[in-house]
Formats: C-alpha cells, structure tokens, sequence
C-alpha cells in the first residue's frame, strides 16, 4: 500500500512489486502466511492483511476467500492463481508457479475510484470504513509512470499552476516540506492556510501565499478561489483531533470535490504524486517522453534483452 496503516485496503492503493519493503520484511511476510495456510489447512485462495514496520510484522486479519486484488496480481505477475487455486481445491496436482519480481521490467499501480461527488455532504476522507466504489489499475516502466497514469484513469486532473496544501498534523507538515520544495522548483504556485504555511516557510525557507480556512470569513478565502477557479489541485490532510480543524477540513475537502477540483487527502500520496510529477517534469525537460504506451503483452512478457527505463 501506499498509504500507511489505517486505511482500508479497499480504498488504499498499490503498487506491485512492492517497492520499499526490506528484503526480511519479505521473508518474513511469506514465512508466516506459510504458517497460517497450515495451521488452517487452507486449500484455495485466501488473503492476509499484514502491517509491517521496521521488519517487525503483524497479521490484521485472514479472510478465506479470494480478494479483489487477486486478478490485478494474476495480471501483474502474469500467473492465474485462481486457475491455481481451483485445480488445488479439486485435488489436482499442480506445481509452483515462479515469480520473480526482482527481475520485472515494470510496475503496476492499482488506485480506488470514489464517488463522492454523487453523495451530497459525505466528507471525501480516507479512515477504516470502505468508501471507493471501484478501482483502476495501470501498468508503466517505474512506479512514478504506473502511480500517474492509474491515477489520472481515475478521474485525477494534473495541476498545471496553482496548488493549496492544508495540512492537520505536525509531523506530516513537516514530512510534506521537503516536497512542497519540488512542487515549487517544478514551477507552481503554492498556497497554504496560516499554520502549514508557518512550517513551510520556517522550516524550507519557502514563498507561499496564505489563505484563510472556510469558517474564517476573510479574503482570500480558500472557498472563494475554489468557486473562482483558482487552484487546480487541493491537498489537505486531516487533522482528526481538532474539531474546528475538522469543521474547516470538511467544508475544504467538500468544497473542492463540489467544484471539479483534484483533492489529495493523504501525506504518503501526496508526496507520490509529487515525486511522479517531478519525474515527468525532468523527462519532459530533457525532451524525454514520461509516459508509455504498450500493450498487457508488452509490459508483462518483455523481449529478451530488453532493458527498463529508469
């Protein structure tokens, strides 16, 4: 997942093969769903949710049955495991398939599809109860291409000029510094309400224009440059344990889905996109393509001698 713990896996999104997890999160992630299928005797298709943290990993919960995720990994891995599945439940000797996503020469990105805009004052924020309504998934040669495309497949409109960041908690303002940065190199205009705009100057040195939140009745006003057509991409992350904060958050979250404009809800994605966008900016600045365009085949069964992009 790229988001953290937290969010339901439903509506997180993914990028497969993993591209961060340490090589004995991995062991001990196969190690131990090795276990559970003996220990329950499992003969078909189930999934575990894991949640791992400095090599240290824990169970969620297993569910035996067959996830939505399991034809988006047949298709990146370009094995049926529920052809597997099912001649291993009919008894049918069947041998190991081999993957080896060491050696892929692309990523696939799966992210969730919301239809917050057709469910009138539902606030659009991530949390442990499902909300997405579908998924897209995409192929590309590097996780930035593969991010970009699925999330563009899914309703996701590029920033071309001016960002607005709102973010709750401290840690995740400072976390977002660094990429509000890129954002800026990259040649957009940042604006940011009064607190996150205090730690993006004071800790990065950076020139942002400050805008009141929704209940503050004050110009500029992020609701009034939302209704104008202002900002084209909207990143506010909630801070759950302010009140008021949460108030100003919906009304910005709400008012940005009603207005067509992109809205970002969640740090790890936030800096995604920013680090996707930046890689897309310095190709096409070099005069480099960013984006692929081949078919399943030529993605997942590469000519030999081929080499990835990186």
């Amino acid at each position: 997942h790229v988001e953290n713990a937290g969010v339901h896996s439903g509506d997180a999104s993914l990028l497969l093969p993993a591209q961060k997890l340490f090589v004995e999160t991995h062991r001990r992630v196969k190690a131990i769903g090795q276990k559970i299928c003996r220990a329950l005797m499992i003969s078909g298709p189930f999934n575990v949710q894991f949640m791992c943290k400095e090599n240290e990993v824990m169970v969620i919960e297993c569910n035996l049955r067959a996830s939505r995720s399991l034809p988006f990994i047949s298709k990146t891995y370009n094995v049926n495991f529920i052809e597997i599945a099912t001649r291993t439940m009919l008894g049918i000797p069947q041998s190991p398939a081999l993957i080896q996503p060491m050696e892929m020469e692309c990523i696939s990105a799966k992210v969730p599809v919301f239809s917050f805009a057709r469910l009138k004052n539902s606030d659009p924020r991530l949390g442990v109860e499902m909300q997405s309504t579908g998924e897209v998934a995409c192929f590309g040669v590097n996780q930035y291409e593969a991010f970009l495309k699925a999330m563009i497949s899914a309703g996701f409109k590029l920033p071309t000029k001016n960002i607005l960041v709102s973010i709750g908690p401290s840690q995740q303002k400072l976390e977002f510094v660094q990429y509000a940065s890129m954002l800026i190199d990259m040649g957009y205009q940042l604006f940011a309400t009064k607190s996150t705009a205090e730690v993006l100057r004071s800790h990065g040195g950076l020139e942002v224009v400050v805008v009141h939140k929704p209940l503050v009745k004050r110009e500029p006003n992020a609701i009034t440059m939302l209704k104008t057509g202002k900002i084209d991409l909207v990143i506010n992350v909630p801070d759950s344990m302010d009140s008021q904060a949460l108030s100003d958050g919906f009304e910005l979250r709400r008012s940005a889905i009603d207005t067509g404009v992109a809205l970002i809800v969640d740090i790890k994605v936030a800096i995604l996109v920013t680090l996707s966008l930046q890689r897309k900016h310095m190709r096409e600045k070099s005069g480099k393509d960013f984006f692929s365009l081949k078919s399943w085949q030529e993605y997942c069964e590469p000519r030999e001698g081929a080499v990835g992009r990186d």
